[in-house]
């Protein structure tokens, strides 16, 4: 068997599923919520791919399908960025939720496919024994790690989403050409020229591309800066004297905004009027760095963790200066800095909650960590962009109940202000307490006099019957956001739903049992298929396919999201993190392989289920200096076993009937994977917490196991 092409198969498979991924976050609002979606689009289309493609035959040459699909990625990545100017024609308005699932879970759908029609395909070539399978998947792993690597390491720091997709399509479909066994020399040296100048000009192209797709998008602006970072996708707009900043193709923040940084900074200035030194997690330079400059005895430091576009801002418009900008992560910086006290007032200028990255942020952990930062009367304020002025939504309400609930953890007292941007005021002494007469009095003595923020303002906005309002609305409320059960990604999308379809699907999906229900569908009627009828031995191994999809996917998921909310960072460490779990797919797949064992599946089992355990009792423990070694080996693990619960599977499927369809087993295998993809992350996680998925996961380990020694001799 030729196993470059397994190993072409692996590379273009990841590359095509992560810039994809990539590319459908960044263009609906970076909602994390989406990745499951999308990856169940995938893992499902790949499964379907793999069992039609054992059914057709040898109908269509594997070089057909490298290059078809290299195509087809070369056209999707573009039109998935185009996809939200056909839902909205205003710049920087939020997609709703259901109608991005579902384009999310389309548009991953034809590249899945075709991955796995090939994988079919090439178990086909060269041997009649199911060792081809193994052979197939071991190749696929090891150039899926290669490939998740390079593109870890590249996507979003050296080179553009669409240059990346340009540079694989091309590899792969030159590397195709030059494998024919029928080409002659000057051609091959020939293409190969031409194909590395084709690599060159890459960036250059892409860049024409990237800008070509920005007029498209946004006809009415000029763009002043537009590129990829590790965190997503940035654009730097100008119209007039106006510079717009949208990230994830969401509008984050506008120049100028007086009125939102003057309800940033003046509310902590009336509570603490001696107030310093300020810690503001998020950009500065569109209002805040501006109005700091006219209190002179301010002292702020701004922290972000994108250094690219901090370079960008600066270049697109002057920076006024007066605060001191540090590239960080949020919860990195508060790490590495608990225990000191600096600061007067800490600002979390978060954003909307729609992502993981964002929700941490707003929960009680970070809370805790922000309380060790602030004198013995320091403030901490969290603003947000829910509107309570008039009218308090249920949607609202129950977010703005979580929030406070979080910051009630971790502070003594807690004030509420309502507003058309309603904003929390929390500390470990009392919080100054809305005085309006008090307050005006302060305004008086400013030497800056509001604009906004002006006395009738105040007393509208701080009336009795206002306040009173918003926190009878929060009455009842006893669930927080934390990191073990992160909620508030649920609830912002409730929130931005728009009633009908949109809302419908989360209704279905949401803090719903129907969901996980549904989910477990596939998973139940491959149990019940394996354990009725004859030759439930053979039969069982559907089941262990499925099996090591689910856990292994689901683990991985779980280890990338416990690192991104307590390490701080994930995109940095992103390529070593996928190169332990796809290299220890392959160690495992290749090891258990050459032992020729009929047993494998019950050390797997075992070895899933004990690293199941340790995850469960020690994932809050580890210290973030040693987090990293500590996800690493836990993947390696995961997929050490994995790998061999594969081969296992194998050979329980395939032992007495090696020519049956090539692609059932790795079609079941990705069907438990596009299960556990969904409902792990999108749906449990906030549902029930990681703890419970983790008993849940356990459990799916018993069953298997004790089904493998129940139809050990079930011929």
């Amino acid at each position: 068997m030729n196993r470059s092409k397994p190993f072409l198969l692996g590379l273009y498979s990841i590359s095509g599923q992560v810039l994809l991924l990539r590319e459908l976050i960044s263009s609906f609002n970076g909602d994390e919520l989406l990745i499951g979606w999308a990856m169940f689009g995938w893992l499902s289309a790949v499964a379907v791919g793999a069992y039609a493609g054992g059914r057709v035959g040898r109908a269509v040459g594997a070089e057909a399908l490298f290059i078809g699909g290299s195509i087809m990625l070369v056209l999707l990545v573009p039109a998935v960025r185009l996809c939200p100017i056909l839902i909205s024609d205003v710049v920087g308005q939020v997609i709703p939720f259901g109608t991005a699932a579902v384009i999310s879970t389309l548009a991953m759908l034809p590249v899945g496919l075709l991955s796995g029609w090939l994988f079919t395909t090439l178990a086909r070539e060269g041997w009649a024994t199911a060792d081809a399978i193994v052979t197939v998947y071991l190749w696929e792993g090891i150039g899926a790690f290669v490939g998740g690597v390079m593109i870890a390491c590249l996507a979003g720091g050296l080179m553009s989403n669409l240059a990346l997709t340009l540079s694989v399509s091309i590899a792969v479909v030159a590397f195709v050409l030059l494998m024919r066994r029928d080409r002659k020399p000057v051609t091959t040296w020939l293409f190969t020229v031409v194909t590395l100048l084709l690599l060159t000009g890459v960036s250059s192209l892409a860049g024409r591309l990237d800008e070509y797709l920005d007029q498209i998008k946004y006809p009415q602006y000029q763009v002043l800066k537009s590129f990829d970072t590790h965190y997503g996708r940035q654009s730097l707009l100008s119209r007039d004297d106006m510079v717009i900043l949208l990230s994830d193709n969401k509008t984050e923040a506008t120049l100028p905004d007086l009125e939102t940084a003057e309800n940033l900074l003046i509310p902590p200035l009336l509570c603490r009027s001696g107030a310093c030194d300020i810690l503001y997690f998020g950009r500065c330079e569109f209002g805040v760095a501006q109005l700091a400059r006219t209190f002179p005895q301010l002292q702020i430091t701004a922290v972000d963790p994108r250094w690219q576009l901090t370079g960008a801002i600066d270049q697109a418009m002057q920076f006024p200066g007066g605060v001191s900008r540090l590239t960080a992560d949020p919860v990195s910086f508060i790490a590495a800095q608990a225990g000191l006290d600096w600061y007067d007032v800490i600002i979390v200028d978060a954003g909307e909650p729609d992502s993981y990255r964002t929700s941490r942020l707003l929960g009680v952990e970070f809370f805790t960590q922000a309380r060790r930062l602030l004198r013995e009367d320091g403030l901490l304020i969290v603003p947000t962009g829910y509107d309570t002025d008039r009218y308090v939504s249920n949607e609202t309400a129950a977010i703005l109940s979580t929030i406070h609930q979080s910051l009630a953890v971790s502070f003594e007292d807690v004030v509420i202000w309502p507003g058309t941007g309603t904003v929390f005021m929390a500390s470990a002494s009392e919080v100054c307490r809305p005085d309006v007469d008090a307050f005006v009095n302060r305004l008086d003595s400013m030497e800056y006099q509001p604009v906004y923020l002006s006395e009738g303002f105040l007393r509208d906005r701080l009336s009795e019957f206002k306040i009173d309002r918003l926190n009878a609305s929060l009455i009842g409320a006893n669930q927080v956001n934390s990191v073990a059960r992160p909620v508030l990604p649920h609830l912002q999308g409730m929130y931005r739903s728009r009633g009908g379809f949109d809302r419908a699907i989360l209704s279905l999906w949401f803090n719903q049992p129907y969901g996980v229900v549904i989910g477990l569908i596939p998973l139940l009627a491959v149990l019940a298929y394996a354990l009725f009828g004859h030759a439930r031995r053979r039969r069982f191994g559907l089941f262990l396919y499925s099996t090591a999809g689910l856990v292994s996917i689901a683990l991985e998921l779980l280890s990338f999201y416990v690192y991104q909310t307590t390490a701080g960072s994930l995109y940095a460490e992103m390529a070593a993190l996928v190169g332990a779990f796809m290299l220890g797919l392959a160690g495992g797949t290749y090891y258990s392989h050459k032992l020729q064992s009929k047993h494998l599946e019950y050390p797997a089992l075992i070895v899933l289920l004990i690293a199941v355990t340790i995850f469960f009792v020690s994932w809050h423990r580890v210290d973030s200096q040693v987090a990293l070694a500590y996800h690493l080996m836990f993947l390696f693990v995961v997929a050490l076993a994995s790998g061999s619960l594969f081969v296992a599977a194998t050979v329980r499927y395939y032992e007495d009937r090696p020519l049956t369809n090539r692609g059932v087993g790795y079609a079941v295998e990705l069907l438990g994977s596009a299960v556990g993809a969904l409902l792990t992350l999108t749906i449990l996680l906030p549902m029930v917490g990681i703890s419970w998925v983790l008993i849940l996961l356990g459990a799916v380990l018993v069953v298997a196991l004790v089904g493998a020694l129940l139809t050990e001799r079930c011929y």
